[in-house]
C-alpha cells in the first residue's frame, strides 16, 4: 500500500502546530495528508483576496517530514461572504425555499455564479499548490452528492429542459418515450416539463430522467474542476472521494471513468464486514486493472461510540490492502474542539496528545510501511464472478412505487454476502463492461436490458460462460415503462422462458388485512417452491415478487411453484446454449436456504471454486503468490491453506494460518 495518511485541518489548528503535527505524522508512518476541503473562508476571506501563506507553510513543513499532500478544492463549503452576496449559489428545495448558510454542499451545482467562483478558486489554488513537489494528488470537492438535497431553482429547470431536448429532440418524442397518455400528462411546451419532486408522486419516467440529470450535472460540476487542475498541475493524480458500497445519487462508473483513481470513504463501523468488502469490490471494479484508495476511514468510532480494538483497526487496514487499496487515509488527525463533527474521534485526542488511537494507527501503519517494497507489485485479486449493476435500473426502481418491495440494492447485498461467505471475489460491472475472463455473470433484477448487453450475454454463454439471473429481468424499457410484450427483452431464447407478468406478494386482501380502513395492515406472503437441483430435492419460498412464466422450449425446470394462482408453473429454469448455461430464478427474493442453494448451483455450473473454509467474517483473499487471511472477529481461529508458503505477517505452520482475535496472516508461496 503506497499511501498511509490522515485528513488534516491546518486552517483550524493554526501555524503553531505545523511542526509538531508533521513530526508526529512521520513517527506514525503517515506519508500523505489530505488538506483543504473545507478551508475556503481561510483561503479567500473576502472575494478576490487570497490568504494562502499559511497553506504554503503547512505544505512545506509536511514536505520536510516526508509527508505528501492530497490537496482538496474547498468547494464543498462555500464561505458566508459568497452565499450572502450571491444567494443564487444556494440550492432551492422542491417547495421553493432556498437553503441557508451554515451547512455544507448546500450549493446549486448548476449555478453559473457558483461555477464562476469555483473555477476561480480552483484555478488560483491549483497554480499555487503546483509549486510544491510534495503536492502529488487532488481531491475535487468532498463526497459529491445531495447531502443538503437536490436543487430545483429556475436555472436547474432550464438546464433540465435543455438536457431533455438533447436527449429526445422533440416534445412528441419525449411524450412517446415517457408514455404520457395516462392522467393527461402530455406536454405542449418544454417550459412545462419540470424536475420531479419526490414528494409529488410524479410520473416514473420523469423521476428517472430527473435522477439522470442530477447525476450528470454533479459529475459535470466535479469534472470542470478536474479540467482546471489538470491544466495547471498535469503531473498530479486527480480524483474525488466517493461513498458506497453502491452510492445511488451519482453514476460512479461515468464519474470515476474520467478521473485517475477510484476513491471510497469507507468507515468500517458503518456496515457489516460483508458490506465493507462489497464496497471495496465495487471501487476496485470502477477502473479495471487499477488500485483504488480509501480516502476516509476511522481510527475511532464514526459516531461518538466505542472505538474499535487496536487489532480490529489493523485488520481493517490489511483487508483494504488485500482487496486492492493503494491508500488508507484516516479521518482525522485530531478530534475537533467545535463544529458539526466535534465528536468524531481523531488519531490525536482533542488535547492534541498522542493517546491510544495514535498508538494503534502507528503500529498498523509502520507494519504495512515496512512491507511496502515486498507487497508493492502484487496483482489485483482475480474475480471469477461479475455482478452487473446498472444505475438506470437502480434509479428506475427508486422512481417506481414498487422499488422498495423489490429492494434492488438489498438483493445485490445478499447475493454478495453468499459469495463473501465462500471467500469468492466478485467484480461489480456496468452493463457495457467486457464479460471476458469471468466464469459467472450475475444479473440481479436487471429490469432493463439493452440489445447490446443481450447480444454480448448470448455470445458469452455460447462461448462457455454461465449467466445467473433472478428477479425482474428485461421487463421495462429505459424510461421505466413496462414493455408491451413478454420479457425478458432480447433474452427469451437464451433463458428459454417468457415472463408474461408477475405478482407482488405484499398482501392486503385477507379478511383481516387492509390497505387503509380502519388501519393499514399487510402480510408479506411467501410462496412455496419445490424442485430438484443437481439431482437433490430442494424447497424454499419466494418473497416480494414472483414471475408468471411460460416455457419457450429447451429449458429444464429446476423449481416450480407449490401454491397460489401460479401453482405448478416454473419458478426457476436452466438452459444450455453452446458451451454455456443460463439460469433464471423468477423471484425477487427467496429465503436464505434457497438463496444458498441457487448460488451454489450457479457456481458449480460455472466451475467457480470456493475459497478455503473459514468461520464467518474470516477472509481469505489471494493476490498472485500472496494470500491474506484476516480474522474480523474477537475469537481466535485457524484456517487451512496450501501447505507451501511462508508467513510474511503472522503465524503459518504446516499449511495452517493461526489467527488470534482480529488477527492477520499473510502467506507468500515460493
Amino acid at each position: 500500500m503506497k499511501y498511509l495518511g490522515c485528513a488534516y485541518y491546518p486552517e483550524y489548528w493554526g501555524r503553531e502546530r505545523f511542526a509538531e503535527d508533521a513530526r508526529l505524522m512521520r513517527e506514525a508512518g503517515i506519508n500523505i495528508a489530505r488538506v483543504g476541503e473545507f478551508a475556503w473562508s481561510r483561503m479567500e476571506p473576502e472575494e478576490g483576496r487570497y490568504t494562502l501563506d499559511w497553506l504554503h507553510e503547512c505544505i512545506e513543513t509536511l514536505g520536510r517530514s516526508g509527508v505528501e499532500v492530497l490537496m482538496c478544492t474547498p468547494t464543498a463549503a462555500p464561505p458566508a461572504w459568497l452565499t450572502s452576496a450571491y444567494p443564487d449559489v444556494l440550492l432551492v428545495r422542491g417547495n421553493g425555499s432556498r437553503a441557508a448558510h451554515g451547512a455544507r454542499r448546500h450549493y446549486c451545482s448548476t449555478s453559473d455564479t457558483f461555477r464562476r467562483h469555483i473555477a476561480r478558486i480552483t484555478d488560483v489554488l491549483s497554480r499555487e499548490a503546483a509549486r510544491h513537489k510534495n503536492v502529488t494528488a487532488w481531491q475535487i470537492d468532498n463526497e459529491l452528492g445531495p447531502e443538503a438535497g437536490w436543487c430545483y431553482c429556475e436555472n436547474c429547470q432550464a438546464r433540465f429542459q435543455k438536457w431533455l431536448r438533447d436527449r429526445y429532440g422533440t416534445l412528441d418524442e419525449l411524450n412517446r418515450r415517457w408514455g404520457t397518455g395516462f392522467w393527461s400528462m402530455d406536454y405542449a411546451d418544454w417550459r412545462q416539463v419540470r424536475l420531479a419532486d419526490a414528494g409529488q408522486g410524479a410520473y416514473p419516467s420523469r423521476v428517472l430522467d430527473s435522477k439522470r440529470f442530477w447525476s450528470d450535472m454533479m459529475a459535470d460540476y466535479g469534472l470542470a474542476q478536474a479540467a482546471i487542475i489538470r491544466r495547471n498541475h498535469p503531473s498530479a493524480i486527480v480524483s474525488t472521494n466517493g461513498m458506497g458500497p453502491v452510492f445511488p445519487p451519482i453514476d460512479y462508473y461515468k464519474l470515476f471513468g474520467q478521473l485517475d483513481v477510484a476513491c471510497d470513504d469507507l468507515y468500517f463501523d458503518i456496515a457489516t464486514m460483508d458490506c465493507d468488502v462489497e464496497a471495496m469490490n465495487v471501487f476496485r471494479s470502477m477502473k479495471p486493472g487499477k488500485r483504488f484508495w480509501i480516502t476516509e476511514t476511522g481510527s475511532g468510532a464514526l459516531d461518538h461510540g466505542r472505538p474499535p480494538h487496536p487489532d480490529q483497526l489493523r485488520a481493517w487496514a490489511w483487508s483494504g490492502l488485500a482487496h486492492g487499496s493503494d491508500g488508507h487515509v484516516i479521518f482525522r488527525w485530531r478530534t475537533c474542539l467545535s463544529g458539526q463533527e466535534q465528536e468524531l474521534q481523531g488519531i490525536l485526542e482533542h488535547s492534541g496528545r498522542a493517546g491510544h488511537r495514535y498508538k494503534a494507527v502507528q503500529r498498523c501503519f509502520l507494519e504495512i510501511a515496512g512491507l511496502r517494497s515486498k507487497l508493492a507489485d502484487l496483482p489485483l485479486p482475480e474475480a471469477p464472478v461479475a455482478i452487473v449493476q446498472d444505475y438506470d435500473v437502480l434509479w428506475g426502481y427508486e422512481s417506481s412505487r414498487v422499488g422498495g418491495d423489490v429492494n434492488y440494492l438489498g438483493a445485490i447485498g445478499r447475493l454478495h454476502k453468499a459469495l463473501y461467505d465462500r471467500n469468492i471475489v466478485a467484480d461489480f460491472i456496468p452493463p457495457d463492461r467486457d464479460l471476458a475472463g469471468y466464469k459467472l455473470v450475475v444479473l440481479p433484477s436487471l429490469v432493463m436490458i439493452g440489445q447490446q448487453l443481450a447480444d454480448r450475454l448470448k455470445d458469452y454463454v455460447r462461448g462457455g460462460g454461465t449467466v445467473y439471473a433472478f428477479g425482474q429481468i428485461g421487463m421495462r424499457d429505459f424510461n421505466d415503462n413496462y414493455l408491451p410484450v413478454p420479457g425478458p427483452q432480447h433474452l427469451g431464447e437464451l433463458f428459454g422462458v417468457a415472463i408474461e407478468g408477475g405478482m407482488y406478494l405484499l398482501s392486503h386482501v385477507g379478511p383481516d388485512e387492509a390497505l387503509w380502513v380502519p388501519a393499514a395492515k399487510a402480510v408479506n406472503t411467501e410462496i412455496p417452491l419445490f424442485g430438484r437441483i443437481a439431482g437433490e430435492p430442494v424447497s424454499g419460498s419466494a418473497r416480494a415478487w414472483i414471475g408468471d412464466l411460460t416455457l419457450k422450449g429447451g429449458a429444464d425446470v429446476l423449481l416450480a411453484i407449490a401454491g397460489e394462482a401460479y401453482k405448478d408453473q416454473p419458478a426457476a429454469v436452466e438452459k444450455k446454449t453452446g458451451e454455456g448455461s443460463a439460469i433464471y430464478l423468477a423471484a425477487a427474493d427467496v429465503n436464505d436456504e434457497l438463496l444458498e442453494e441457487m448460488v451454489e448451483h450457479a457456481l458449480n455450473v460455472a466451475g467457480v471454486e470456493r475459497g478455503p473454509e473459514t468461520p464467518e467474517h474470516v477472509e481469505v483473499v489471494r493476490r498472485g503468490k500472496v494470500t491474506f487471511v484476516i480474522n474480523h472477529t474477537n475469537s481466535p481461529t485457524n484456517v487451512a491453506l496450501d501447505k507451501a508458503g511462508k508467513a510474511i505477517v503472522g503465524t503459518f505452520e504446516k499449511g495452517v494460518a493461526k489467527l488470534g482475535p482480529y488477527g492477520v496472516c499473510v502467506v507468500e508461496k515460493p
